[in-house]
């Protein structure tokens, strides 16, 4: 094998067992791909079942779409509501799970309920593991997902299986930390979310985390919150913000990974203030950093160090 080339994916892997949080690991991406290629399926008229096409739609209605209106707090409010990782909202009819879960079924019909999976061999989204800084992977424009209706189905499936993994270590990220742990008392709760937005023809995922921010509470009566998003469009490159909110105060910290797109968020600084205060919020201190964030190193474990 050249040098430099990673070692390709296994084609097929065992079936799904959520429970798993290594084969989760290995097999998670974001919903993105998964949406990318339905939206291909439907267009090219695959012969999908019924049942499979209708739960699409529902997949492809709930991206936020950026081309209309920008989104207010209500619409994201529902995103997230819908997203599947707060547990009782994860077990409506509406929320993506189920309807990850219905697709999955739909698709078993048309392979039979003993099918392969198929795993795609392409770069997958970061591992959503606590306390990490959120990270965005490249936008999904339309994709084929095959030609063959058994070939559609195995690839969509493959897919599905990708998505409800992520969603479930969200979820595991998302979860209290164990307060018998020594570091329980340094570790903040922390709520991890993805969003599908629309822009153009491309699907891009709003990877949004919120924490209490106990490190820089000024008093004990004050809440203090940190709301960190990225997101990456082809217009736009990796960006992604920090908000700090104490009491009425926000302290803004925005980054981008292109240069072009770091000024031009600088030059749009001066509206910041307004609105926010049309909100009935003041700003602090407000910066622009060029340059994605370092990542930092893993420590093997560190998956079941964050879900303990």
């Amino acid at each position: 094998m050249p040098a430099g080339r990673q070692a390709p994916v296994p084609a097929l892997a065992a079936p799904l067992n959520l429970a798993d949080l290594g084969q989760l690991a290995a097999r998670q991406d974001s919903v993105a791909p998964l949406l990318a290629r339905l939206a291909g399926a439907l267009v090219q008229g695959a012969a999908l079942p019924r049942p499979v096409v209708e739960v699409a739609l529902r997949l492809l209605a709930g991206r936020l779409d950026l081309n209309r209106t920008p989104p207010d707090g209500t619409v994201l409010r529902d995103a997230v509501l819908a997203s599947g990782v707060l547990a009782d909202a994860a077990r409506s009819s509406s929320s993506t799970r189920d309807n990850l879960l219905q697709l999955r079924s739909g698709l078993l019909a048309v392979l039979g309920s003993d099918a392969e999976v198929a795993v795609a061999s392409v770069r997958r989204a970061a591992l959503p593991l606590r306390g990490e800084a959120p990270r965005a992977a490249a936008p999904q424009g339309p994709a084929s997902p095959g030609q063959a209706l058994p070939e559609i189905a195995r690839n969509l499936l493959g897919h599905t299986d990708a998505a409800l993994s992520r969603l479930k270590l969200m979820q595991v990220a998302s979860q209290p930390a164990d307060s018998t742990r020594p570091d329980a008392q340094s570790a903040r709760p922390e709520f991890r979310v993805e969003i599908p937005l629309l822009l153009g023809t491309e699907t891009a995922m709003l990877h949004l985390q919120v924490e209490r921010d106990a490190r820089h509470r000024p008093s004990r009566r004050e809440r203090a919150w940190r709301m960190r998003f990225a997101v990456h469009f082809s217009a736009t490159g990796e960006i992604g913000a920090e908000v700090a909110l104490f009491g009425r105060t926000a302290n803004v910290s925005v980054w981008a990974a292109e240069t072009d797109t770091a000024d031009a968020i600088e030059a749009m600084l001066p509206e910041l203030a307004p609105a926010l205060a049309r909100h009935g919020l003041d700003v602090g201190a407000v910066r622009v950093r060029r340059g994605a964030p370092a990542s930092r190193p893993h420590h093997p474990g560190r998956l079941l160090d964050s879900a303990r």
